[in-house]
């Protein structure tokens, strides 16, 4: 049997040395084609090895006085591979997980959905795709005591559980293991000048830098980057094949379509149609077919007048 299992860890910040200090999770079963959400998410507090920060315990309210008597990280993780019977298969969920795997990939070899990525794809044009704002973008129906406080590992897993649910209504598990082993993709930005617009917005500079420079924003806007680049040319591309094709129809004599080629490479070039490209292709099929129409149906003479 395969479990859907949404967790979610607290730490003691955000750095890579920071450490847990709560982890849960709230399972999904499938009963034929349903899934449905367990009852009850199944918690621990974590010991960590130092005190907790106070702005941390601000954020989720953990003190040390609530871990003091709890397991340590090398015991406490191991509740997170529990299953109902040594054959089931659990693949893991979680809300942005590259935060839960860098803590777990070393411990759990195991298939994971991130809901974070797989909203953006599912609800691209939502304001915000934080887990607490899917909840009411999504209207999901959640259980208000399940749900709260937020900022803590059962509430946050029941909440991400409800998200995996109403994307199963979209999509199937293969397609939301596919987009999460993808990079996250951006339809507009969250940062600098650009803040809120969508990616066609900035100029070619900008995505040049995002893409190809040093920067700190990280691979995902990079890939983003250079996808918004490559629609930019496929687009430039088609505008100039739609352009071109019609005056290859209507060249009028063969001398017209060899000068035409001759004299087309720096305009190709300029909107990156290049020799072995479709659309490179595209045009000398249309010039092969223009030629034998015009060999064969006879060409205009624009002969000397008598």
């Amino acid at each position: 049997m395969t479990i859907i299992r949404p967790c979610d860890l607290e730490t003691t910040g955000l750095e890579n040395s920071d450490e847990v200090v709560e982890i849960a999770y709230t399972d999904l079963a499938q009963a034929g084609d349903i899934w449905g959400l367990s009852a009850r998410s199944k918690q621990t507090f974590i010991r960590p090895a130092r005190p907790i920060p106070p702005e941390s315990s601000g954020i989720h309210h953990i003190t040390d006085d609530d871990v003091k008597d709890a397991p340590s990280w090398a015991d406490g993780w191991r509740m997170l591979i529990e299953t109902p019977n040594d054959n089931g298969k659990i693949i893991f969920a979680a809300h942005t997980a590259h935060y839960e795997r860098q803590y777990l990939d070393p411990l759990i070899q195991a298939d994971w959905i991130c809901t974070w990525k797989c909203s953006l794809r599912q609800w691209p044009d939502f304001a915000s795709h934080k887990l607490q704002a899917l909840r009411y973008f999504l209207n999901l129906p959640v259980d208000p005591d399940r749900a709260s406080p937020p900022h803590r590992a059962a509430p946050d897993s029941y909440v991400c559980g409800m998200v995996v649910l109403e994307l199963l209504d979209h999509q199937t598990v293969e397609t939301l293991l596919q987009w999460s082993s993808e990079p996250a993709v951006y339809t507009k930005f969250d940062f600098g000048q650009f803040d809120g617009k969508p990616l066609s917005a900035a100029d070619d500079g900008y995505m040049d830098w995002l893409a190809n420079k040093d920067h700190k924003m990280g691979e995902d806007w990079r890939w983003n980057a250079r996808r918004e680049i490559e629609r930019r040319s496929t687009a430039k591309r088609k505008e100039a094949l739609d352009l071109l094709l019609p005056a290859i129809a209507g060249a009028a004599t063969v001398v017209d379509l060899e000068n035409w080629y001759h004299g087309s490479g720096p305009y190709l070039a300029k909107h990156s149609i290049l020799i072995g490209s479709p659309e490179y292709e595209a045009l000398i099929q249309a010039c092969a077919e223009r030629k034998k129409m015009l060999v064969e149906g006879g060409q205009p003479q624009f002969g000397a007048a008598s």
